[in-house]
């Protein structure tokens, strides 16, 4: 029985894909759909930070700028998701910001609200590149507890 779908959105085609199959298993199963968007970490390179012309409270101050603009476009991206998931008919629609590795962050969340199934995009990289590269739906699929759908 499916009770719960996690679907990931960064608002790109493929996971736009995905969101649309999982409002359509999750109105078959009349399912709780829950949406992630997840906000990549930034480093900025510890040779940068050690320039003496640069003081430590502007990085400070990109940072917090940073963070309040991918918060604020992530609050849109997932707001836009739950407009066209409801639209669609999915009347369990519930939202969250991740933060981090975009696989980890939605391997912890799906284990921690003990979800039914999850559900990625895939840019499609190709065996090799995908392979070198790696990527968020081959972290994910590899490393869950629970069923995944991949859709391309």
């Amino acid at each position: 029985m499916i009770n719960s779908i996690l679907v990931a959105t960064d608002a790109s085609a493929p996971s736009n894909r995905a969101l649309e199959m999982a409002v359509q298993i999750a109105g078959q199963h009349n399912a709780k759909l829950l949406i992630i968007h997840v906000i990549r970490d930034m480093q900025i390179p510890f040779d940068i930070k050690e320039i003496p012309e640069l003081e430590s409270n502007r990085f400070e101050s990109f940072n917090d700028a940073r963070d309040e603009i991918m918060r604020k476009i992530a609050e849109t991206v997932l707001r836009k998701a739950k407009e066209k998931a409801e639209k669609a008919g999915a009347n369990k629609v519930q939202t969250a910001i991740g933060t981090g590795d975009p696989a980890t962050s939605i391997l912890g969340f799906a284990k921690r609200r003990k979800v039914d199934m999850i559900v990625v995009g895939t840019r499609g990289l190709g065996k090799l590149k995908g392979t070198i590269l790696g990527s968020v739906s081959r972290k994910v699929t590899n490393n869950a507890e629970t069923s995944c759908l991949i859709v391309r």
